[in-house]
């Protein structure tokens, strides 16, 4: 069976829980932040979509849908990373990715990196991919450095259109391989049990 709950050295990953949604409100959706490095909220935020990201949320099969992980420091919730099923990226429709927000106050201690790290060995393992990608946009350096720290490297550029700037936006695509990860993070099977 696959698991839903990773826990590393600082963080627990897993499934997010009702009593998660306030704290996100407060923390992601309705803090500008971190809504405009992201494609996808309204700005303004609208309580109306929080409630459509909690359904997903609440009730994402592991084994088969895009699978968001809240992350958990010292019992509260600070940021997620959802590990993408194929499609997300419509230049490389086959491939799965990988997307995260942290809180601004949790941003600094390298807890993406290790969230990120934990994920995609799980993500590794459900899919047996050899390649993740991943979007992220032009302007956004800080992110870029913990995709860079992850492996992943730039092979191309897109535009998306944000709903929180109201305008479109240049994005770097970028790719990890397999073989990569595992050399700098260890082998995905192992390092999830052997793929519990």
């Amino acid at each position: 069976m696959l698991t839903t709950s990773i826990d590393t050295q600082r963080l627990r990953l897993r499934r997010y829980k009702p009593e998660d949604l306030d704290a996100y409100w407060k923390l992601a959706a309705s803090n500008y932040d971190i809504v405009r490095w992201l494609t996808g909220p309204s700005w303004p935020p609208q309580k109306t979509e929080l409630e459509l990201v909690a359904e997903f949320a609440l009730n994402a099969d592991p084994a088969t849908d895009t699978f968001p992980f809240a992350i958990e420091h010292n019992g509260a919730l600070i940021g997620g990373v959802d590990i993408q099923k194929p499609g997300d990226i419509k230049e490389f429709p086959e491939l799965p990715s990988i997307g995260y927000w942290l809180s601004t106050q949790a941003q600094g201690h390298g807890f993406m990196l290790e969230a990120c790290v934990a994920a995609l060995h799980w993500g590794y393992a459900r899919s047996n991919a050899e390649l993740f990608a991943a979007r992220v946009f032009a302007n956004n350096f800080s992110s870029q450095r913990v995709l860079k720290r992850l492996g992943f490297e730039p092979v191309g550029v897109c535009v998306r259109f944000s709903k929180p700037l109201q305008q479109d936006i240049e994005n770097i695509i970028m790719h990890l391989p397999r073989e990569r990860f595992e050399g700098l993070h260890g082998d995905a099977h192992v390092m999830m049990g052997a793929a519990q």
